[in-house]
């Protein structure tokens, strides 16, 4: 049990990593918008500077929704709710809805371990730090989802901007 449990948390922190790496390519790509904008700002055309503003707020909304992911730490340990079906256990967000007796439960349950196992404190400590880490993982691609609109935003106003520049 011990060893499906470390094998689960390394697998969820491998994939917060990831998703911090994405929030640094996002922040990056941000910042770019961000610098494009803001030399159209003093522009005489008041639609370019409108939408050279619409590009700096997107961009800047996403900055920060990047950096509160980067410092995201959700760790309640209330289950939400159960699932109905539990289909995959390795995946964050089935996780996040068990509390730690019902997941090694299921743990148990699912990878056929012996009926007779009973699990001792290190079994509920590594459940709960599972638990704990799927739920940062959910938050920090919860905002970087939010960030990625945002940036998307910013991206197609630019665009739209270079396009009405390009027609005038």
């Amino acid at each position: 049990m011990k060893q499906t449990l470390k094998y689960i948390f390394d697998k969820l922190l491998e994939l917060i990593r990831i998703a911090e790496a994405k929030y640094s390519i996002t922040l990056a790509l941000a910042s770019g918008v961000i610098v494009l904008g803001s030399s159209f700002i003093g522009s005489e055309n008041l639609y370019t500077k409108i939408l050279a503003s619409t590009t700096v707020i997107f961009s800047l909304i996403s900055i920060v929704y990047g950096f509160v992911a980067l410092f995201a730490r959700n760790i309640k340990l209330r289950p939400k709710r159960k699932p109905k079906q539990s289909k995959n256990l390795l995946f964050y967000k089935t996780i996040i809805h068990f509390d730690e007796h019902t997941f090694l439960e299921e743990i148990k349950a699912k990878y056929n371990f012996p009926a007779s196992y009973k699990f001792d404190e290190f079994d509920l400590d590594l459940a709960r730090s599972v638990i704990a880490q799927a739920r940062v993982a959910n938050v920090k691609f919860l905002y970087f989802n939010i960030s990625l609109f945002f940036l998307l935003l910013g991206v197609f106003s630019a665009v739209v901007m270079v396009v009405l520049l390009g027609g005038l």
